[in-house]
């Protein structure tokens, strides 16, 4: 997936019409540059019958020309002859019913705002973390918390909640690691890190106590969101899905700063 901007189209075309329709008195190297632009934007959208309509109207030979006097520095700044540029327009308009029918088959989608905005959502998750968490956090957290965003930005709500518990778990792990000083196993869950937890917690192992609205957070995200999530059993909307990984965030937030407090990280 590649991220363009509207802009880039309404610059191209804009372009792309003064190209076609008129006159120019511009240099070989300033010609060329606009040659350059243009089929830079067919790589870009990854127009392949385009480019190779370029190849088969003769349009490269032309193009190989140019480049030729724009690399010698008699010519380059020499006002391009119009006869030779004429025949450059005529094949690029041979081109042109090509380029339309394919720019037909590219669509573009218009992503809804959410309560957080797209940018932070494809490209800044961790902007929604309290500052410095985020790069604490263990590998595969990052990862679902990334997905995450992205699912949530194009309407893949369940996904979402599915990254956003799958990450929350990986750290739930690490709280689990660090507090009980003990290494997961690839059975251990969250209900296991959990139930050790609270085991070590009510044995006097853990001091001092971890703030007890953070243990109901970690116990309610599994019963009531993880273990639904992970089965077929919740779907979820825009807002559910937005609540949840809030939810989220949150409890990871309480549960790094308890880390830092006892200089666990």
């Amino acid at each position: 997936m590649e991220k363009i901007k509207i802009y880039d189209y309404y610059s191209f075309g804009y372009n792309y019409y003064i190209l076609l329709n008129e006159e120019t008195d511009k240099t070989n190297i300033e010609c060329l540059e606009d040659l350059k632009k243009y089929t830079s934007f067919l790589k870009r959208l990854d127009l392949r019958v385009t480019t190779s309509s370029i190849k088969l109207n003769q349009l490269v030979p032309e193009m190989e020309k140019l480049q030729k006097l724009a690399k010698v520095k008699k010519t380059r700044d020499q006002k391009i002859e119009p006869v030779f540029w004429k025949s450059i327009v005529a094949k690029l308009k041979k081109v042109d019913l090509t380029l339309d029918a394919e720019l037909n088959t590219k669509i573009a989608y218009l992503l809804d705002e959410k309560r957080f905005s797209n940018e932070i959502l494809t490209g800044k998750i961790y902007q929604l973390f309290s500052k410095g968490t985020f790069v604490l956090l263990p590998d595969i957290a990052k990862f679902d918390f990334e997905e995450s965003g992205q699912c949530l930005a194009f309407d893949r709500y369940t996904a979402c909640a599915f990254h956003s518990l799958r990450g929350t778990e990986d750290v739930i792990k690490m709280y689990y690691e660090k507090l009980c000083s003990k290494t997961a196993t690839d059975r251990d869950t969250w209900g296991t890190f959990e139930t050790a937890i609270i085991k070590s917690i009510g044995s006097g192992l853990i001091t001092p106590v971890p703030d007890e609205q953070l243990i109901i957070n970690i116990s309610s995200l599994r019963k009531y969101y993880r273990n639904k999530t992970q089965h077929p059993q919740n779907t979820y909307t825009s807002d559910e899905t937005q609540d949840l990984l809030s939810l989220c965030i949150k409890t990871i937030n309480e549960i790094m700063h308890d880390l830092q407090k006892r200089k666990l990280i």
